[in-house]
């Protein structure tokens, strides 16, 4: 099993986020397809949805990941190609006149996510206002790219909805797993899932605000 070194942030709530908290930092995550030579180098890499982004961030992009060098993968002592996915994490911190800046928080490897999916909100969180909280969803992606098997990790005393929620979640994702020599094999996937209910219905404005703000680059 290829071990994780990656962890992918999700946030989540019975509504989306508050309109007056638009100028509030927030996370954005852009996937690569790479293949990794056997010195660990990348041989060939392209953007996951690459056209809904501007080209110059684009390009910003694909010069970091072409940066990057993994340890390769062994196959009988000798190293081996990895194909993978890789993800570039930024944070997004919005000005008052559509501007504002794009932070690189980190690069990892992973499967990637090609199917995501939400797990109806839990009653009893939804009835509580003001409630927030996190857990931890860990997947043994297999090799047809579905969950194996979800261990949920989460502080004493989390509602036993909230785990629930987080691993029926994780059980509808799809991912295009890692190849190790050409071959598919198993890995795993660390999705920490923030929670909290809102008091008042919100407006979902942050994947278009961060689309504009990339187009001012």
């Amino acid at each position: 099993m290829i071990k994780p070194m990656w962890m992918a942030a999700l946030a989540l709530g019975s509504m989306p986020a508050l309109a007056a908290g638009a100028l509030d930092p927030y996370p954005v995550s852009v996937w690569t397809r790479v293949l990794f030579g056997v010195d660990g180098k990348p041989v060939e890499y392209t953007v996951v949805d690459e056209p809904k982004y501007p080209a110059k961030f684009v390009e910003n992009v694909k010069v970091r990941v072409a940066q990057a060098t993994i340890q390769p993968p062994l196959v009988d002592g000798k190293p081996v190609t990895l194909r993978s996915g890789v993800e570039m994490r930024f944070t997004v911190t919005p000005n008052a006149d559509g501007g504002g800046s794009v932070r690189v928080d980190g690069l990892s490897v992973g499967p990637i996510p090609i199917q995501r999916s939400l797990a109806s909100y839990p009653a009893d969180i939804a009835a509580n206002g003001g409630w927030e909280g996190q857990v931890l969803g860990v997947c043994t992606v297999g090799v047809l790219g579905r969950c194996k098997t979800v261990d949920v990790v989460a502080q004493p005393g989390m509602p036993e909805s909230v785990r629930r929620y987080a691993k029926a979640s994780l059980d509808g994702w799809v991912f295009e797993p890692q190849q190790v020599d050409g071959k598919a094999v198993e890995s795993e996937y660390r999705l920490l899932m923030y929670l909290n209910t809102m008091d008042t219905t919100p407006e979902d404005f942050r994947q278009d605000k961060f689309e504009r703000l990339l187009k001012k680059k």
